[in-house]
């Protein structure tokens, strides 16, 4: 009986470790409109409670990042494997349009405030990118990556 708890608990640590994405706190599209909106076209004026299936449709089709464009790059460089990143979404409001910011990144381990605060990086090339995901044509638009150092 002990073994069989053991085993239980020990697997849904692995569960956790394995999640790749979390949706961070509604004060983070704070962040994003000062962070990420300065360069960009759309501007991002709010937040706004996404529900599981929407998080869930959105992870359903990450796979479509692969074939996107990267906004400012060669057409031969894209995002190998979008779903072996680590990714945070952030409801956010564009132009009063509800939209789902997806940040993302490489590295082997997240920072441990991951869960809580957007992770800014500042070069990195394909290990870091954003994205906007429309939930309500479940399409991915304005692929970016970050700078080379």
């Amino acid at each position: 009986m002990i073994a069989t708890l053991f085993l239980f608990f020990i697997q849904g640590i692995a569960g956790q470790h394995e999640k790749r994405s979390v949706l961070l706190p509604a004060d983070q599209a704070k962040v994003v409109s000062g962070q990420y909106s300065r360069d960009r076209s759309e501007k991002i004026n709010g937040s706004w409670s996404p529900t599981e299936a929407n998080l869930d449709t959105l992870d359903a089709n990450i796979s479509q990042i692969s074939n996107m464009k990267i906004y400012g790059w060669d057409s031969r460089i894209h995002i190998d494997h979008p779903e072996q990143y680590f990714r945070q979404y952030i409801a956010v409001l564009v132009d009063d349009k509800e939209k789902i910011f997806v940040n993302a990144f490489c590295d082997k381990e997240p920072p441990s405030n991951w869960h809580d605060r957007l992770f800014l990086v500042i070069d990195g090339a394909t290990c870091y990118w954003q994205v906007l995901y429309d939930p309500a044509t479940k399409q991915f638009s304005n692929l970016r990556i970050n700078a080379r150092a």
